[in-house]
């Protein structure tokens, strides 16, 4: 509990101190996301995709894990990495005649 609050802290500070918007210091899902992915944000980039959406590409300090996240107004979620296969290479069956 104590590391959590840490973590907490931690990432708060981090979040505000990179000069990002408001909206991503004030945003307690989205900290709790990167608090539970042990993600200290090295930069934030911010794409609004409607007045409700906002997605984030957050790169982590240290890791250099790229974290992306997608909040529909308050509510944020993880999204996962594509799998190699469904980033445009697909396996081919070889047809024998």
């Amino acid at each position: 509990m104590k590391q959590e609050m840490v973590g907490s802290v931690v990432c708060l500070a981090a979040l505000i101190g990179i000069g990002g918007s408001s909206a991503v210091a004030d945003d307690r899902e989205l900290q709790a996301i990167l608090v539970k992915q042990a993600c200290v944000p090295g930069t934030v980039k911010q794409t609004a995709l409607s007045p409700l959406v906002t997605a984030y590409e957050v790169t982590c300090r240290g890791s250099g894990r790229v974290l992306a996240i997608v909040c529909v107004d308050a509510d944020c979620r993880l999204q996962p990495k594509p799998r190699q296969e469904d980033e445009g290479t697909t396996a081919r069956e070889s047809i024998d005649g």
